[in-house]
């Protein structure tokens, strides 16, 4: 029965990611079938394993009253499986344009951010999305035909951090079985099938193409390659970490030593080291061989820019890369609760005001030392040698530099980030993680911003 795979296979991959000693799920619920029958298997075995199942819904304001359809129609899901539910409306259209990204890329910045906003203020242990096999096959040919080597090969793993993917080992065929089956209403977003992008494309033409001309089976064969070549990429991985830690000091490496490697080590080892200064895994081919010809040139001096913002370059037998130096000035603005105050650092207008009750529409905090919140002293300020916090969800204090370091943030853009101390003590790294010491009660401040 695909009731029984569905099922089953969800269980495997929860119990594969540790969901049987957690207490608590966030679902990214979209209202499709895939999300809508996520959030019901989670939900039954919720009985089983005894965890808490949220929802979160993002309306990208890109369809009008469908979107706003789609919204209400996750709220009452949610609402009728007994999961709490938590929604943001985000104008996707107009970041991208912001930002010079695509719609797509920028919808799910914008999801995957308000999903961990969401896990960290509620601290909640997991984050499952509902991709299955044929995202994976779909992602794995987007990668193949914009060349992202071995690693993209192996698709979309099961759980990367605190994200679990429990619909990985299904099609959308047995999703939308189970989901006629057992009754599951969901609504369809009529813009997965036009072919507006390279990801609709390749699901509404060319897979179905191979799967008519070459291979009914495709989607099971590509994915279960994947699985064979992220194996094998983890080795290869582990190799590059033990060349890394033994030959890479200060984002430089002696070229000698660099061009006895591998081809295919050498090539993932300056692929780390520009992930490692730009602050993401996400480096193409072009830019690590790029950056190896000029190993090979070995001329002091004689360098290239990859990214913009990143240079790599030969120095007296090494190959460095190094992020441009572009730091913010130190700045410190100090704010009274009821009092707004423009900082030119984040080109925002900061308000405080007093609050006894949370909504949406800022971030609220108690001020432990204070009867009346309105004589807190707040400031507005960048970081500082030996800051100190206590993120949310964490027990004991930790060093903001190690904090940046472990969210990947570039060193270049740590100090442009705004920190918000209340009576003293960090309260907030804004758009980043709030301190576990003034988690809101009944009675605080409000603190919201406007650009």
């Amino acid at each position: 029965m695909i009731n029984d795979k569905l099922m089953s296979s969800a269980e495997s991959a929860l119990l594969a990611a540790g969901a049987s000693g957690c207490h608590s799920i966030l679902v990214g619920l979209s209202g499709g079938a895939d999300s809508a029958a996520l959030i019901t298997v989670l939900c039954r075995l919720s009985e089983r394993y005894g965890y808490k199942v949220y929802a979160a819904h993002v309306n990208h304001c890109l369809r009008g009253d469908a979107a706003d359809r789609d919204e209400d129609f996750s709220r009452q899901l949610a609402e009728r499986l007994g999961a709490g539910f938590f929604s943001l409306r985000a104008d996707v259209a107009k970041l991208a344009e912001e930002r010079g990204i695509s719609e797509e890329e920028a919808g799910r910045n914008v999801r995957y951010s308000f999903f961990d906003k969401i896990a960290d203020e509620n601290g909640i242990e997991l984050i499952a999305t509902a991709h299955h096999r044929n995202d994976n096959a779909e992602t794995i040919l987007m990668n193949f035909m914009r060349g992202s080597g071995v690693s993209g090969l192996s698709g979309i793993p099961y759980r990367r951090g605190r994200i679990i993917r429990p619909l990985l080992g299904v099609t959308r065929a047995e999703i939308e079985r189970f989901c006629a089956e057992n009754g599951i209403e969901y609504v369809t977003d009529a813009t997965n099938f036009e072919e507006c992008c390279t990801r609709n494309r390749i699901r509404g033409t060319l897979i179905p193409y191979i799967e008519k001309t070459f291979n009914p089976s495709f989607v099971e064969t590509v994915t279960s390659n994947a699985e064979i070549i992220r194996s094998e990429d983890d080795y290869m991985r582990s190799e590059t970490d033990r060349y890394y830690r033994e030959l890479v000091h200060g984002h430089a490496v002696g070229i000698n030593e660099l061009t006895a490697l591998h081809p295919a080590i050498r090539l993932r080892l300056i692929r780390r080291m520009i992930g490692e200064v730009r602050g993401t895994s996400d480096i193409s081919a072009e830019a690590a061989e790029a950056a190896e010809a000029i190993a090979r040139e070995g001329r002091t001096g004689s360098g290239i820019d990859i990214y913009g913002r990143v240079r790599a370059y030969v120095s007296y037998g090494k190959l460095v890369i190094e992020r441009r130096k572009e730091e913010t000035p130190p700045f410190s603005y100090s704010l009274m609760v009821g009092e707004s105050r423009y900082i030119p650092e984040l080109g925002a207008t900061v308000h405080a005001e007093t609050a006894d009750r949370r909504d949406d529409t800022g971030e609220f905090f108690s001020v432990p030392d204070r009867n009346d919140p309105r004589d807190a002293e707040l400031e507005i300020r960048s970081r500082r040698p030996g800051d100190r916090f206590v993120p949310w969800g964490m027990y004991g204090t930790k060093k903001l530099k190690d904090f940046m370091i472990d969210e990947k943030i570039p060193r270049d853009e740590r100090s442009s980030i705004g920190i918000l101390t209340i009576d003293g003590e960090i309260a907030w790294v804004i758009d980043h993680r709030r301190d576990g010491r003034f988690k809101f009660k009944d009675k605080g401040i409000k603190i919201w911003f406007s650009y």
